[in-house]
Formats: C-alpha cells, structure tokens, sequence
C-alpha cells in the first residue's frame, strides 16, 4: 500500500454532494487547506455535449433527437414509483467500483458515486426546519439560521413572499419568482379564495421553494420554461452541488481529488489516516490530514465509520421520512396544458398538521402536468388513450399529483448493519415498518377529502403509492447527535465518542428526519459543523 507524504494542516472532505460543498465552503472561510475526495463519476460526453449545446440556444432551435436522448424511458421502468434519471442516465446510480456492496430487503435506499452525488437527481425543493421540528436536537434553529443564509451563498433561490415566511423563514439575501403553471395558478387563486377555511382546518400554503436559478445572471440566461425539468435542465439551471466545486476550486487552498474512494479512517494523534484507493485501479494507498469531515451519504457515512471502529455486526437505525405520492383530480378543467410553456418542478407546497392523534405535520409539494402523466397513461391503458384524445385531455388538464413526506416518528425506519465478507465488506439493510405511517397518510387523505371543496379538488385514493422504506431519499439519523453521546452517537460536532478529529457532517447526525425538505438542513448543519474548526483546531 502506498502511503503519501504528510501534507501539514490538510483537511479532507470526503464525498462531493450538499453536505460535502456547504462543509467545505465553511472550512475555507475559516482559513483551512481543504482537499475534497470522490469518486466522482460524470455523466456520459456524448449527452454531456448534448446539454451543453442546449445550454447554449433556445427551446426553437432545439431537436427532436436531441431532446428524446435525454429523456428516459418510462416503458422500461416497472416500479410504481420510476427511478428518476439525470439526462437520460443512470449515472448517479453506478457503483463504479468506488461503493461497496449493499443488500437491501423491502427498502430502496440509494446512494451515489458521482460528482454531485444525488443532487444530480433531486426535486430542489427546499424549506427549513422548526423548532417544533426539531425538539429532539440537541442544537436550536437560531444556532442553524445564520447558516442557512450561508447555503444560499451557494445556491440560488426561486421564492415569493407569502403565508409560509411566518414559520419558513426564506434566510436568502436574494430570491427570484418563477412562474407557476396554468394549472398551478388556478389552485394558488383557489387556496387565496379558502385561506381561512384552510387554516382552520390546519393546512398552510405557499408558492414552492426551489433551488433554480430563474433569473439571467451575466450571461447565463435564465429559465425558458422548456418543460424538461424532470429530464435535467437543459440549462444546468437546477442547482447541482458539482456546480459548487467549481466555484470552490477559484479559491486559495481548495483541492478536489476524483477517483478516490476511502474505506476506513484511523485517528493516529494529532492525525487521522485514510485508508483508500482508486477505483479504476483498485489501487490502494494511505492518506494522512489533520482533520475529517465525512460527507459520503446515508449508506457511505456508515460503512466507513463501521469499518472504522470494526463494530461488524452492531445493528444500526437510520430514520426514514416516508415518502407517498397521490393524485388529485381537480374539479376544474384548464386547457391547453400540454402545450404551454412551463417548469415541471413543485409548483406550491402544503403544510398539514398531525392527521393522527400523537402525530406530526406532513409536507406536500403539487405538482402540475409534465408530459410523464401523459406518457404514464399510454403505458397503463395503451391504445384506449390515444383513441379517447378529448377524454386525455380532460383528464391531463384536471390531473395534480402530490408528493408528500411525514416526519420520521410518523415513519417506517431501517436497519443497517456492516457485514465481515471474505472479498469485500457488506452493508445489510431491512425494513422496520411502522404501521402508524399508512395510517397518518390514511388520515392525510381523509383530511383533504373533508376539504375538497377548498382545494377545488379530490383525491384519488385508490392510486395512494407508499413508497418502501428510504425511497423519498429523505433520511439519516444512523450516527444521531445528542448532548451527552452514547455508543455510536456523536456530539453536536459529528464526533463519535473516542474521536476528536473526524466529523459526520451529513444527515446520517440528524437524530430524526423532519417531513419538510431535507437538502437545506444538511447544508446548514454541515456549514455549522465547519464553522467552528478555528475554534476546534486549538482546542485538539
């Protein structure tokens, strides 16, 4: 195994999603030499050259051929639920060498090797917790508010002012309006006619919050409304953290290593040492750094940190925000959806409180038409569609569907365990299921029933799909952070008791998974966690 020289004060990031830039942002800022390990996969050149000739001209010049590339097929996917591309590509998803192997038994958690991890996929949704949220931490909102103003220092924000800024704050110095859909104007002007009614009834709303640049800025234009959303923006306009690291890479100090993956970390002294190795080779050798921050995801956190202290064996938990997606048919037709110009992402979101006795609020993104409905029609009903033209449009211009999430002590949970293999370790993961979550988005149904004559429309209860443990990709809490740590629990650092210099920054420290958006949290909770490494590093 090789082994590199020593680099005085170096400072290693491992893993190059949310987490990982936000914790590198705040270690730069704090006068850090900062070197970022990944393993970086990218998306393939002939779609990269794709999209970046897109990116620059307009929707009327675009191809057929082009456009359909980066498309994915909905045919091929059996799930309920289809397995969101990037591009048309499933890089995001290969292991490439750079993971390890996972066993998974009725759960679909997912984690990632490219540069950007699972921000190459996400909705870019994204809202900040309570305190109601987060009675369990053992750190405040006020000590999470001032970086959260940092993660927008990172990324953009598309919001308005509304009924959610009261308890959301919005946190950016700077945020742009993008314009909703028909169908989404009608049902904001529907929920502005019920406000009363609707709160009464414990349901707030707001336009959605997304992380998109809307505005031209320099010469980067800004949206067009092109409709490709869920394909990947055209325009690279939907914040990716891979977009960070480029932004990071203009400043003194920052490194980005790709083609690395790390299996272990040792805490040696005042050092720690990084047991890694490329993937492309398998080639292995010894990293040593003052400091470790890990940012390498739910599944990747664990398996190096598992591995590390050699607790083979020890059944942890990560919490999980159950995830559902249910349709709602609006009373009103809007015409002409499948032929405006517009975005594809959430379009308003919807706060409901507990529709459980002991239970907690649920989080709600609407979605309006995107031409998957219409492509999810063909491929259940076939040929009936297209001979019954009038009825899919009527259908298609009624046709919402809600996205929602429950707050993890509402939720089934997972189990995970690091397994000792004889070629190469493995993590075993297996569903906890809590019944109480088929029962709260039981209630969440009832609730919207009851007020249907509010929201202008009903939900279509018999196409609910629950989502299997992990498959909303909102989870974490396997390392959870308390006061006075435990066993395999860190402090309101990152660190494992025993450790001083190695910090989880992701959200495997969350000690529960609120239902709102996870992205932002994980960005501020990491940009915490790095800010106060001046203060670390004269103190260890």
């Amino acid at each position: 195994m090789v082994e590199s020289t020593p680099r005085k004060g170096m400072v290693y990031v491992i893993g190059s999603g949310p987490a990982g830039v936000s914790v590198a942002h705040a270690l730069l800022k704090q006068g850090a030499e900062v070197t970022m390990l990944d393993v970086g996969l990218e998306l393939e050149p002939e779609r990269s050259s794709v999209v970046d000739s897109l990116s620059r001209s307009t929707p009327d010049v675009w191809s057929g051929a082009e456009l359909s590339l980066l498309k994915w097929n909905l045919t091929d996917d059996a799930r309920a639920v289809p397995r969101k591309l990037s591009y048309g590509s499933d890089f995001p998803y290969r292991d490439a060498g750079g993971g390890m192997p996972v066993r998974q038994s009725g759960v679909e958690v997912l984690s990632s090797c490219a540069r950007g991890g699972l921000s190459n996929l996400w909705g870019s949704a994204v809202l900040p917790y309570r305190a109601e949220d987060i009675v369990d931490w053992p750190i405040s909102v006020d000590e999470l508010a001032p970086h959260y103003h940092a993660a927008f220092e990172l990324m953009p924000l598309v919001a308005q002012r509304d009924d959610l800024e009261q308890e959301w704050p919005l946190y950016a110095s700077h945020y742009a309006p993008l314009k909703p859909s028909l169908q989404g104007r009608s049902l904001l002007r529907d929920l502005d006619a019920f406000r009363d009614s609707l709160s009464k009834e414990g349901i707030r709303y707001g336009h959605a919050r997304l992380a998109i640049q809307a505005e031209t800025i320099g010469d980067r234009g800004g949206c067009v409304y092109c409709g490709m959303c869920l394909y990947g923006c055209p325009r690279k306009l939907i914040y990716n953290s891979a977009q960070s690291i480029e932004m990071l890479r203009a400043r003194p100090g920052f490194h980005y290593a790709g083609d690395v993956a790390v299996d272990r970390v040792i805490e040696e002294g005042t050092e720690v040492r990084l047991l890694c190795r490329h993937p492309s080779s398998q080639l292995r050798f010894i990293l040593r750094g003052e400091r470790v921050y890990l940012a390498a995801g739910i599944l990747g956190t664990a398996k190096i940190m598992l591995a590390s202290v050699a607790a083979y064996g020890r059944q942890l938990t990560i919490r999980d925000s159950q995830y559902f997606v249910l349709p709602l048919l609006r009373l009103k037709h809007t015409k002409g959806v499948a032929h405006e110009p517009l975005h594809t992402l959430a379009q308003v979101f919807l706060e409901i409180s507990a529709c459980i006795p002991g239970g907690n609020p649920a989080h709600l993104q609407v979605y309006t038409y995107n031409d998957l409905y219409q492509r999810a029609l063909e491929k259940r009903l076939g040929p009936l569609v297209r001979i019954a033209g009038r009825l899919s449009d009527s259908l298609l211009g009624r046709l919402v569907v809600l996205q929602g999430y429950l707050h993890s002590k509402d939720s089934s949970a997972i189990s995970v365990r690091l397994e000792r293999r004889a070629a190469v370790d493995e993590l075993v993961l297996d569903a906890m299921i809590n019944p109480q979550a088929r029962a709260h988005v039981g209630g969440i149904t009832r609730k919207l029933f009851k007020c249907s004559r509010y929201l202008r429309a009903i939900p279509l209860s018999p196409l609910l799909q629950m989502g299997k443990p992990g498959q909303g990709s909102h989870l974490g809490g396997t390392f959870p952070m308390r006061r006075i740590p435990g066993e395999l629990e860190t402090d309101i650092l990152g660190r494992l008791v025993g450790m001083q210099r190695v910090h989880i920054v992701d959200a495997s420290v969350f000690p529960s998974i609120p239902a709102t958006t996870i992205t932002l949290s994980v960005m501020a909770n990491a940009h915490r966690i790095g800010s106060l490494y001046a203060r670390e590093s004269h103190t260890t």
